[in-house]
């Protein structure tokens, strides 16, 4: 799975360029988005963060790229509904308190994945409008910090024939969590569009309530 993951910065670079060399004529009277639906790649930038836990214990996150995917239906030319996914991949360095009050580093990586429902509210009913976005839904988080020892399955695959993996379970949670979004988005032409946007991600965890910034440029095809 991690490999497919691997490949969607070169899908998306590609789709990128691809769009950027179609003909875009310019809607300067204004363009109709209603009762269409769309298909979003975006990719997302999210600065480096510090997350407070319990007992004075605190994680410095690293920045890193996230990827995914959506779908949007245009209700009107003004109001989107959409459903999004996205992932990213980000290394740590933590801090740790024992429970005699002394503290030892810890580093890491943190795999996390957000699945969420949204509604965006573009301004203008132009090409070129600005928009405002919130949403709800639910991310998980890997810490990849083992909860117990490895074990070792084997089975046999019709194709491969006899296999063996090594699993070891890790500390990981889901929990509700809400975005916040302000943004600017350009219609290249009748089938392609792009957004930027900043966007604020609020973490609705048991014991801290994490919050993560991030910047996202879609890219947009219309069905």
């Amino acid at each position: 799975m991690k490999s497919i993951f691997r490949m969607f910065p070169i899908v998306a670079v590609g789709a990128l360029a691809g769009a950027l060399v179609l003909p875009s004529p310019v809607y300067a009277q204004g363009t109709s988005r209603a009762g269409t639906f769309e298909f979003i790649l975006p990719v997302v930038y999210s600065p480096g963060a510090t997350v407070n836990g319990q007992g004075g214990s605190s994680a410095d996150v690293n920045s890193d790229l996230g990827f995914g995917f959506g779908f949007g239906y245009n209700v009107n030319t003004h109001l989107q509904l959409n459903g999004l996914f996205n992932w990213s991949t980000r290394g740590y360095n933590a801090t740790l308190v024992n429970t005699d009050g002394t503290t030892r580093k810890a580093s890491g990586t943190l795999d996390t994945s957000t699945i969420s429902f949204n509604g965006v509210y573009y301004l203008l009913p132009k090409a070129l409008t600005p928009f405002v976005s919130a949403g709800i839904g639910s991310t998980f988080v890997d810490s990849n910090i083992p909860t117990g020892p490895t074990s070792t399955g084997c089975w046999y695959d019709p194709w491969y024939g006899y296999i063996c993996n090594t699993y070891t379970n890790t500390k990981t949670y889901s929990a509700v969590s809400y975005t916040a979004g302000l943004g600017l988005r350009w219609e290249a032409s009748r089938q392609v569009a792009l957004q930027g946007s900043y966007n604020k991600l609020w973490i609705d965890a048991t014991s801290s309530n994490p919050t993560f910034d991030g910047w996202r440029l879609d890219l947009i095809f219309r069905m």
